[in-house]
């Protein structure tokens, strides 16, 4: 739903609703039709819920306009998505995926970030997430029996 409305808001404040995704709402368009000192006054296109209903016309400051439009269930969702997610680094990932074609074993290859990788490498979480990543997944283990029979492989081709 979208409502065309009247926003009196600073400069700063009209950017930082502008800017917002996390609350419910979207600025669709905004045109200042007055200044007065650092207060303007703009005509705004703005999408939100429709729980709200259609607010065509009517005017609003910045506060008003965030307690109207604002959802807090939503906003405090989105803020708890972003809390958890870890973006990991290329370099980071690149030096795990090595590592684990090279045989070594989730440790070592947790040693090397420390040393080699990037400084988010001194966290544990992000450490985790770097050797639990699909490119940093380990190859699987070898089986006893399978390492037996490269053991007498390697013996058997010694003889010979």
């Amino acid at each position: 739903m979208e409502s065309k409305i009247i926003l009196q808001a600073t400069l700063d404040e009209m950017d930082d609703l502008f800017n917002d995704t996390q609350g419910g709402f979207s600025i669709r368009y905004c045109e200042r039709t007055a200044l007065e000192g650092d207060n303007a006054t703009f005509k705004v296109v703005v999408r939100h819920g429709d729980k709200i209903g259609y607010q065509d016309g009517k005017t609003f400051d910045c506060q008003s306009f965030i307690e109207k439009f604002d959802d807090k269930k939503l906003r405090a969702k989105n803020n708890e998505g972003e809390k958890n997610k870890i973006s990991l680094l290329e370099t980071d990932v690149n030096i795990a995926e090595q590592g684990f074609k090279g045989g070594l074993s989730p440790k070592v290859v947790e040693k090397v970030l420390k040393v080699y990788g990037t400084y988010h490498c001194k966290d544990e979480k992000y450490l985790k997430a770097v050797i639990d990543s699909e490119k940093g997944k380990s190859p699987p283990k070898k089986s006893k029996k399978l390492k037996e029979k490269n053991e007498n492989e390697v013996a058997l081709n010694f003889g010979r």
